[in-house]
């Protein structure tokens, strides 16, 4: 491998905004970064359902076992806290790049006509929710603020394999609305939709790049951090409906 690579995985949800970065990066610099996202069940483009075989096939696991890149950039700050204690990622060592807000995602023209919180507490509303990564437990922290969570729970049917497949539920109609993030509205335009959720009902969770355990180029690799938390990055993730720091 060429030691002027940079090597980095991300969650599929966050590249994006990462390839528009990465492309600015490297015309400043030279250096050339290569980006990987997950390939597994998790980001398999359909309405997978959670299963054993799912809970073992996330973010962590796949940079653990792959072994091979410096660089990672998570969809919820969670998923570093555990990748530190697994000594996948290095300790302290993170640069938060951006935020997204939580929102409901609905099939494109909203047939179910699916406008606020409220109505997904409604006797025989469909809804989605992912149990890994970046929205899991996001349902919770928006709804029991709200008094809506027993309701909510009831209508639950579908716990996806991740935000790849939360989305082509929500696609595909399996469901008639899932939580979400505000920026998965770009994931799939032409299908799906997003209803935004007030302020006040809204949580939030961010996205950083961290220093892992197998750097191969730890001096490039830190000066690509720097980049990312950098304005003319994080403008890349304001183009996709992230919130800079």
């Amino acid at each position: 491998m060429d030691e002027k690579t940079i090597r980095i995985f991300t969650a599929r949800a966050c590249a994006q905004p990462l390839w528009d970065a990465t492309k600015i990066f490297t015309e400043k610099t030279g250096i050339k970064v290569e980006v990987s996202q997950c390939d597994r069940h998790c980001a398999s483009p359909v309405a997978e359902e959670a299963e054993d075989i799912g809970l073992n096939h996330d973010f962590l696991i796949e940079i653990a076992e792959d072994g091979i890149y410096d660089l990672a950039i998570s969809g919820a700050e969670y998923l570093l806290d555990d990748g530190e204690i697994q000594g996948i990622v290095q300790k302290g060592q993170r640069r938060f790049i951006a935020a997204r807000k939580s929102a409901i995602i609905v099939p494109k023209g909203n047939p179910a006509g699916i406008e606020n919180l409220n109505d997904l507490a409604v006797k025989d509303v469909r809804i989605a929710v992912s149990v890994i990564d970046c929205c899991k437990g996001m349902w919770e922290d928006v709804t029991v603020r709200q008094g809506l969570a027993a309701a909510v729970q009831g209508n639950i049917s579908f716990y996806a394999n991740g935000c790849v497949a939360l989305v082509e539920a929500v696609a595909s109609g399996e469901v008639d609305a899932a939580f979400g993030w505000s920026a998965f509205g770009h994931l799939d335009p032409e299908r799906i939709e997003v209803v935004e959720l007030p302020a006040e009902q809204q949580v939030w969770r961010g996205t950083s790049v961290c220093l892992l355990s197998t750097a191969c180029w730890e001096e490039g690799a830190r000066k690509f951090m720097e980049f990312l938390a950098s304005p003319e990055s994080v403008a890349c993730y304001d183009r996709y409906g992230w919130a800079g720091a």
